[in-house]
């Protein structure tokens, strides 16, 4: 049986976290040196997709739609489900701000939808083997199941949606798997700070256009 084309789908992208090991910090807006996480998912999301933030309205580069969680700061999973209702598309891409060079795993996560046509679910696989639920492909119809089934979702982490879903796991690439990369820490900050630079010289030695 030859591959279902790649579904349309929204992005939800997820920027309402306390960060509390960043000393209380914007995750979405921290310095990388020329950009900050949020223009980077954004920047790197398709261009003829829609995007929901679910976060603090904030400027943006593309136009996008904004939600809250009741109450703000109620989890990931709450984020997401605040934000099905403004879903219109037969897929969904979840990824939190905190992984600004995800949006490429993203895209070919939601693309494989099509190559696996009785997942509910795919969750790339970080270099150490780990589900990463917040650079996440969903089936819309399951999801809203999920969201329907699940209650109160008040502090509760994302894998409390995959109850009763197919989920497939996704292998990638050593080089994809860099992409996974997140900001939980100063060091973790002062790491994609020097990525960051490390990629914009590159670029313009390559004759690039360097990353926003």
């Amino acid at each position: 049986m030859p591959p279902r084309p790649s579904p349309a789908w929204t992005a939800i992208l997820l920027t309402g976290g306390t960060g509390s090991r960043l000393g209380g910090a914007d995750k979405s807006t921290v310095d990388l040196g020329g950009s900050t996480p949020l223009e980077m998912v954004l920047t790197s999301l398709p261009a003829d997709i829609a995007v929901i933030i679910v976060g603090p309205t904030t400027p943006t580069s593309r136009p996008v739609a904004f939600c809250r969680e009741d109450p703000p700061g109620s989890g990931p999973a709450a984020a997401i489900a605040a934000a099905m209702p403004l879903v219109s598309t037969t897929a969904v891409g979840v990824i939190a701000v905190d992984m600004p060079w995800a949006a490429p795993v993203l895209g070919s996560a939601v693309s494989a939808l099509g190559t696996h046509p009785d997942a509910d679910v795919l969750l790339p696989l970080d270099a150490d083997g780990r589900r990463q639920l917040l650079c996440s492909a969903w089936r819309t119809a399951a999801l809203r199941e999920s969201v329907a089934a699940a209650g109160d979702l008040l502090g509760r982490p994302v894998h409390h949606l995959l109850a009763g879903l197919d989920v497939c796991e996704l292998d990638l690439p050593r080089t994809h798997t860099e992409h996974l990369s997140d900001i939980d820490t100063p060091e973790d900050l002062e790491r994609e700070r020097q990525r960051f630079a490390d990629r914009r010289l590159a670029a313009r030695a390559n004759g690039e256009k360097a990353p926003d």
